[in-house]
């Protein structure tokens, strides 16, 4: 006789079992993400840049060009170390000691009077993206400010001019640049924001083959499998589905709400797009287990093609840039799709129609669902009778 089927609340009570006696599948759920969370705010809880330091070679020597250094060191952006050597300079920077270097050269005020358009060469390490950002707007505004000044001289110097007339001379078309999101260039709003959801990716991704594969490390995962299959993989989605996507809430009200920055779109949009992306990432974990049934490989796997998740959300860099192999990678990782979604919601408040294209991207990785059912069929109902006992 068959032994009868378990419920589904008990089946809801062995993951909780299995949830306490494994430390790391604990540590997983509760204190690691918080951990990282905190360590995160504390290395970007400044915000904005300040006092990087530039390395600036003044071959010139003049009031002009101590003027223009002047400026550089007014920025709140930027830090000058005067360096004598050019050489040594060089040297600073490609140490990473100092984050630009600035050349600025002889004769600088002669060709400036004589209406010649000197050029004063800067050099930064273009693959510290947020630091040379910096480097270079800053760089742009006090140049912008000290060419103004110069040629509201240049007017003045002319006489019969008064300093309104001089400036609308000196400088005919006047801009006006402001920022619609993260006006004050808050670059832990830029990076966090995008940070936490990556990991959040790889999280979800290594607990859930944890969970998954935990028979596997029974040698019970074909047996487990033979009978109601459906039921059991069923609790243990929803079981860690839900403690994911608590984490998932638990990172968002952190960012939006104790952090204040804004939110200006719809909670609900957002919390739909974590059920997805957690949905998603449960039915790629389960295709790994059921094609290898190897713990130790599923998770390979899952870390290879979640890893460059921050890399590949485009915020960093522009998806429209990336090679179609990144895109096509890209495409495959849940989250890529979940934060073109948070980032609509946050910054845009973007209307539910603007977000259907991310969330139907994210409903095609349930499709997933189907081959595994299909797969447990197979390879573990489908050529296996049932174990029954005479009594």
């Amino acid at each position: 006789m068959s032994s009868p089927s378990p419920r589904f609340s008990q089946l809801l009570a062995q993951q909780w079992h299995q949830l306490r006696q494994d430390a790391w599948l604990s540590a997983l759920l509760s204190w690691v993400p918080l951990l990282l969370f905190v360590l995160l705010w504390w290395i970007f809880s400044a915000g904005l840049t300040r006092d990087l330091t530039i390395a600036v070679v003044d071959h010139d020597h003049s009031q002009l060009s101590r003027s223009l250094i002047a400026h550089y060191d007014a920025s709140p952006s930027l830090q000058v170390q005067s360096v004598t050597d050019q050489v040594e300079a060089g040297a600073l920077l490609r140490t990473g000691q100092v984050n630009a270097l600035l050349i600025i050269p002889n004769q600088l005020e002669q060709h400036t009077k004589l209406g010649q358009a000197p050029t004063v060469a800067a050099y930064y390490n273009g693959q510290l993206m947020v630091v040379g950002k910096q480097i270079n707007s800053a760089l742009q505004k006090s140049h912008a400010t000290f060419n103004a000044k110069v040629a509201l001289l240049r007017v003045l110097s002319q006489g019969n001019t008064q300093t309104s007339q001089a400036l609308a001379q000196a400088v005919p078309i006047r801009n006006q640049i402001s920022a619609l999101f993260n006006g004050n260039s808050n670059y832990a709003q830029f990076i966090v924001s995008a940070a936490l959801p990556a990991f959040w990716q790889v999280l979800c991704m290594v607990v859930m083959v944890l969970a998954l594969g935990a028979e596997l490390r029974e040698q019970s995962f074909r047996s487990w499998l033979k009978k109601d299959a459906s039921k059991k993989i069923a609790a243990k989605l929803l079981f860690f589905g839900a403690l994911l996507w608590l984490q998932g809430v638990l990172f968002c009200s952190l960012m939006f709400t104790s952090f204040d920055w804004p939110m200006r779109g719809s909670w609900s949009i957002l919390l739909l797009a974590l059920v997805l992306c957690v949905l998603a990432s449960q039915a790629i974990a389960l295709l790994f287990i059921l094609l290898f049934e190897d713990l130790a490989r599923a998770l390979s796997f899952a870390a290879a093609l979640t890893a460059p998740s921050f890399a590949f959300m485009g915020v960093t860099f522009p998806v429209s840039d990336m090679p179609w192999f990144a895109q096509f990678w890209r495409s495959l990782i849940p989250v890529c799709h979940y934060i073109e979604i948070q980032i609509t919601q946050a910054n845009y408040g973007a209307p539910m129609l603007q977000s259907l294209p991310a969330l139907s991207h994210l409903l095609i990785f349930l499709l997933a669902f189907v081959s595994a059912a299909w797969l447990v069929k197979l390879r573990f109902q489908g050529l296996s009778q049932p174990d029954e006992s005479v009594s």
